[in-house]
């Protein structure tokens, strides 16, 4: 667990990882999965995974990867 900086960043391997000024003072879980890429997550709320290369949080897409309602095999 680390908290959130009051810019909105968490020191982690050295570099700061911006992950968001309205978790400023809230503690995040930076933890390695199976395949080695570092999740991020508030409480039980993922918020994406660390780029290696390029020192930044890759954020989880908001949007469903289909308009809700939309059938999985259009014709």
């Amino acid at each position: 667990m680390r908290s959130v900086r009051q810019n909105g960043a968490v020191k982690w391997q050295g570099a700061e990882i911006y992950v968001s000024a309205t978790l400023a003072g809230e503690p995040i879980a930076i933890e390695e999965t199976e395949n080695g890429q570092w999740a991020v997550r508030f409480h039980a709320h993922p918020l994406g995974f660390i780029d290696h290369k390029h020192r930044k949080l890759v954020r989880r897409s908001a949007a469903p990867t289909q308009p809700l309602g939309a059938a999985a095999n259009p014709s």
